[in-house]
């Protein structure tokens, strides 16, 4: 199923169901280790349910600070709060307990957000070999090997990553405002491009196996966004064409990104959804005016 979250709605759009009206789609994490397979999504900053193939399941209350992101771990969820806090949700007990061991690193006190008060925790991601990262607006991505108890800084707050998104094998993949970033260790390391984009600053990316999709544009406040294909992780970057305007007068933004068995989803601020079978040679407008689509998620 592709899970379509937007300011108003979720939805589910193989199925062209709606699951639940007049709420504001955050984040959507898709579990499958022990203890968390499913659809979970965060609605309205204050509260996580499971999609139950109708209907949602009510999981736990938000009640640590507005939430910003979520991504599943064994057991559980991690949950982004605002002030680039991170918080844990016990699946088997519905606890969410913050961890005190992010709170703790280095540097913190020097994470700045241009667009609000404070910083965010914007995107996280956990890799198939369970390694966490946690990207912070404006505050670099963090990784942890041992389930957050220790923290090691991979991307320095100046690259300003949006979005960061694990694939296989130890693939992770980032976008961000220096531009495309991939790993191939886990995140341990990282490599950066910006071949074959019109312009490096960079909101959304998804990766496929081995074919990373990432979206650019001329800056925040841009009139110039476009969507963009590499083949194989390192290989310039072609715009995706095939159906697709060849500019949006908008930022395609985090999360509104999704990839997975050949298929690739984007959605935009304006209620649109376009969706490719072929890895992106051809896009096809799956919606017209849904509302301001903040994610999608094949699950």
């Amino acid at each position: 199923m592709l899970l379509l979250g937007t300011t108003g709605h979720l939805e589910d759009l193989d199925r062209q169901i709606s699951i639940a009206e007049d709420v504001s789609v955050c984040a959507i994490a898709i579990g499958a280790g022990s203890g968390a397979w499913g659809a979970y999504v965060l609605l309205d900053g204050d509260r996580i349910a499971r999609v139950d193939e109708y209907e949602l399941a009510p999981i736990a209350r938000v009640e640590l600070g507005k939430a910003q992101s979520m991504a599943a771990v064994d057991g559980g969820l991690l949950v982004g709060l605002e002030g680039a806090r991170l918080a844990r949700l016990d699946l088997f007990d519905g606890q969410l307990s913050t961890l005190e061991s992010f709170d703790a690193v280095p540097g913190r006190a020097g994470w700045k957000n241009p667009a609000a008060s404070s910083p965010d925790l914007r995107s996280m991601a956990v890799t198939d070999a369970g390694t966490w990262l946690v990207g912070v607006h404006v505050g670099g991505v963090w990784r942890s090997m041992d389930r957050g108890a220790t923290w090691t800084e991979v991307i320095v707050p100046d690259d300003d990553v949006h979005e960061v998104v694990a694939g296989q094998a130890g693939v992770v993949v980032a976008a961000a405002a220096r531009g495309f970033g991939w790993s191939s260790d886990d995140g341990a390391t990282w490599q950066w491009t910006t071949e074959g984009l019109h312009s490096g600053y960079c909101r959304a990316t998804a990766v496929d196996g081995d074919v990373a999709y990432v979206t650019a544009s001329t800056g925040p406040s841009t009139r110039d966004g476009c969507l963009y294909r590499a083949a194989h992780l390192g290989d310039p970057f072609e715009p995706c064409g095939g159906g697709l305007p060849p500019s949006f007068p908008f930022n395609l933004d985090t999360g509104s990104l999704a990839a997975r068995g050949g298929e690739v989803a984007l959605g935009t601020p304006d209620g649109r959804v376009w969706r490719s079978a072929d890895r992106g040679d051809t896009f096809e407008a799956v919606t017209e005016r849904v509302g301001h689509v903040r994610v999608l998620r094949f699950a």
